[in-house]
Order: structure tokens, then C-alpha cells, then sequence
């Protein structure tokens, strides 16, 4: 199993972080491979000087499926979406 990690900052706005967010979504879910997500809200961190907005995780088979989700169109799009509705202001993990 490998997944793709989302770590969001802070949003200026967070009505405008959930409307971008749900398009986002949209894109997101249609990519080829994906077996699951998580989402979490960060009520607080315990240790450490950065505190994440939100948790959000897709979950692949193997490394293959997520290069794979990433490189399709919808990948493509929804990575698009995520710089533009965040202004950067996230951190990509596998």
C-alpha cells in the first residue's frame, strides 16, 4: 500500500479553502487506482512548530498506481486545482 499525503497550512480564508476544496475533491476522486482517502481536521500538535490545517490521504495499491493516478488527466487537473485554490501553502508526501 503507498498513498499520497496532503499536509494543508492555514487558510487565509477558510470559506474560500472549502469551496476550492471540494473541487478539488471532484478532480481528485476520479483518479485511476484510488482505493481510499482519509481526511483529518488537526486539533492540535503535540510536538513540533508547524501546525497543519488539514490531513487528507489517497490511498494506491503500490507505487506504481499512484504514478499512474498522478500522470492521468485527472491527477494532472487536480494537481493543477491544488496549487491554484492553496497558493502553494500545502506539502506533498508518499
Amino acid at each position: 500500500m503507498h498513498k499520497l499525503i496532503i499536509l494543508f497550512g492555514q487558510p487565509s480564508d477558510s470559506l474560500a479553502f472549502l469551496t476550492g476544496w471540494q473541487a478539488f475533491l471532484q478532480m481528485a476522486e476520479q483518479m485511476p487506482g484510488l482505493r481510499r482517502e482519509t481526511v483529518s481536521l488537526i486539533e492540535e500538535v503535540i510536538h513540533g512548530e508547524t501546525r497543519p490545517f488539514k490531513i487528507h490521504e489517497f490511498y494506491f495499491d503500490d507505487r506504481a498506481a499512484l504514478d499512474a493516478a498522478l500522470a492521468s488527466d485527472a491527477g494532472q487537473q487536480a494537481g493543477q486545482w491544488l496549487h491554484q485554490f492553496t497558493g502553494g501553502n500545502f506539502s506533498l508526501l508518499i
